[in-house]
């Protein structure tokens, strides 16, 4: 009887021994996780500012994508460009030469800066490369061209200003941004989350 007990005892000690082994084990698997999952990430992301679509396409952009990041970008002018009511303020802010007088629709006068610009995103994930509009871009009074959502942004070859101290970047314009923000409308941080058509907002296209 006593042979039979320490018998089960000692089975209690190795079972309970083995699952306290399983229970690291999983943890330091599940630390693992975030940085396995990070060194298989390729994910490259980047923008880019363009003057014109003419500029945009000759950059080797689709043009269906330019055109499509040029037409947003048109269309939240107004409403992402800050308004003055003095053309003084206006000028103090952003180049004299884009500001603008406008009327909204109360009948009130106010001054803003108009769009020197729009910014397009790229993201490139597995050899497959997308593009996302990113907003219209202001001049600003020391040639900096400034994107509301994004801030101070490099000028790419094509655009109006001077490079500005956003992203990093190099010569051909494209500017990289973290893989982990977002760098465009449509354009997830998530990996699985891009568009690499258009079905996410995406555009794909080669280089």
């Amino acid at each position: 009887m006593l042979v039979l007990r320490a018998l089960e005892a000692s089975s209690a000690m190795s079972s309970g021994a083995g699952m306290k082994r399983s229970k690291k084990a999983s943890l330091v698997l599940m630390g693992l996780t975030p940085l396995l999952i990070s060194a298989c990430d390729d994910t490259q992301k980047s923008q880019h500012v363009f003057a014109s679509i003419d500029a945009c396409t000759q950059a080797k952009v689709p043009l269906s994508s330019c055109q499509n990041a040029f037409s947003e970008a048109k269309a939240e002018e107004t409403k992402q460009a800050p308004h003055y009511a003095l053309y003084a303020q206006c000028s103090a802010n952003y180049d004299a030469d884009t500001c603008e007088q406008q009327t909204d629709n109360s009948g009130v006068v106010y001054w803003r800066p108009s769009m020197n610009g729009f910014l397009i995103a790229r993201v490139i994930r597995d050899s497959r490369t997308s593009y996302f509009p990113a907003g219209p871009v202001f001049l600003n009074r020391d040639s900096k061209e400034y994107s509301p959502q994004y801030g101070t942004v490099h000028s790419g070859s094509g655009s109006g200003g001077n490079s500005g101290a956003g992203y990093s970047g190099g010569s051909s314009g494209w500017n990289n941004v973290p893989s982990d923000e977002v760098a465009g409308e449509g354009d997830t941080v998530s990996r699985g989350g891009f568009g690499g058509g258009e079905g996410e907002g995406g555009e794909g296209g080669g280089e």
